[in-house]
This record gives structure tokens, C-alpha cells and sequence, in this order.
């Protein structure tokens, strides 16, 4: 049974990272849905995580909408 959890864990985590790779827009990338995206979510994207800090003009710890068209617009 946590074999199989195991398993299950790293195929969603390989399937988000290649959907946010594919697509990177904001909502691949909130996969909580609350409109944000924290740190851990940005992890997906190893440039978008490097910039997190920059990117987070109002000093949250999340990146808006409007913050993340920032990292697009690059």
C-alpha cells in the first residue's frame, strides 16, 4: 500500500512539473487553487522559483496574477 502511494505521489509530481513546463501559466501552476502562487507550487519551475523573491513585489510569500505576468513577460 505506500508502495503504491509512493508511486502515485512521484507520477503526479512528474505530471505536474511537465504541465507546468508545457504550459507555465498561472493556473497549471496554483494547483491549490486559492489564486496565488506560493513557493513550493513555483518549485516546478526552477526560474520561476529562482525569481520567487523579486517576483513578490508586495512580500507575501505568494505570487499573484499580476506578479507572475511579470516572470512571463521576460
Amino acid at each position: 500500500m505506500m508502495k503504491n502511494s509512493l508511486i502515485t505521489i512521484a507520477f503526479l509530481a512528474v505530471s505536474v512539473s511537465a504541465a507546468a513546463q508545457a504550459g507555465d501559466t498561472f493556473s497549471t501552476l496554483d494547483t491549490d487553487n486559492n489564486g496565488s502562487i506560493s513557493l513550493a507550487e513555483s518549485k516546478v519551475l526552477p526560474a520561476l522559483m529562482a525569481k520567487f523573491k523579486e517576483l513578490d513585489t508586495d512580500g507575501n510569500g505568494e505570487l499573484s496574477a499580476q506578479e507572475f505576468a511579470s516572470f512571463k513577460s521576460e
